[in-house]
């Protein structure tokens, strides 16, 4: 019992992500390497399609991301899966007459990310416990913006923007780069899009390696209790017309 308190304070202090039960895997989405070069800082927005494209823009507020961590090993028992919650979204849906040439882009800012929030945690289900304690949702944030990790000083953004559409309006499937650090990865995604009111809503979810971005997931104790590689990220977009340049 002694060595396991010790084990879970080392956790507290070192972990990436603590961790309940993995959940089942789904197959991820393919990723091809892109140069991150020619990938544009993360801080900008690429620019808008022209004026006669129906824009709109991104609502932080009432649109999120989650993403979703789970633990694995031998001794998984001993930590817990964890929800990370994106705050102050921005971005743009933009809407033209082809679903080839409609698209959107959001941001999300790294040292905003909000770890283990109850309610998330709570909408997530059974895989994710409720009150983590402040102590180790501290510990978990502070290690995961490190420089090692996403190292949120040098990458204060998190992007991903549509490359190519198709399918139907409804439930398009998208072609996507994703950016994390200094890393872009095209991802393949299939989304929905509702109309609400005379905004859009755009939702969809996904799964990443953090392997394929640079981002060695966290061992310790040989191996016995790990970061599973694999990661869910989850998003829901609510836009509302967009009238004025960025």
């Amino acid at each position: 019992m002694r060595k396991a308190h010790c084990l879970l304070g080392l956790l507290a202090t070192m972990g990436l992500w603590a961790c309940s039960a993995p959940p089942e895997r789904v197959p991820g989405p393919a990723t091809v390497r892109v140069d991150a070069s020619a990938a544009r800082p993360p801080t900008q927005l690429a620019p808008l399609p022209p004026a006669t494209t129906a824009r709109w823009r991104i609502a932080p507020t009432e649109s999120s991301v989650r993403i979703l961590v789970y633990r694995g090993g031998t001794m998984a028992r001993l930590g817990h899966n964890h929800v990370i919650s994106a705050a102050d979204l921005r971005g743009y849906v933009w809407r033209a007459p082809t679903l080839e040439d409609s698209g959107f882009e959001i941001a999300v800012p790294v040292n905003t990310l909000v770890v283990d929030d109850n309610s998330a945690r709570a909408e997530e289900g059974e895989d994710f416990p409720l009150n983590v304690s402040e102590d180790a949702k501290a510990a978990t944030k502070a290690n995961m913006l490190r420089p090692t990790l996403l190292d949120g000083q040098q990458f204060p953004e998190i992007t991903i923007r549509a490359t190519h559409i198709s399918g139907n309006a409804a439930t398009p499937e998208v072609v996507a780069r994703l950016r994390i650090k200094d890393q872009t990865r095209e991802v393949r995604l299939p989304v929905t899009l509702t109309e609400a009111g005379s905004g859009l809503v755009v939702q969809g979810s996904f799964e990443i390696r953090q392997s394929d971005f640079g981002i060695t997931p966290l061992s310790i104790a040989m191996g016995a209790l790990t970061v599973q590689d694999a990661v869910k990220i989850k998003f829901r977009l609510v836009a509302t017309p967009h009238t004025h340049s960025p």
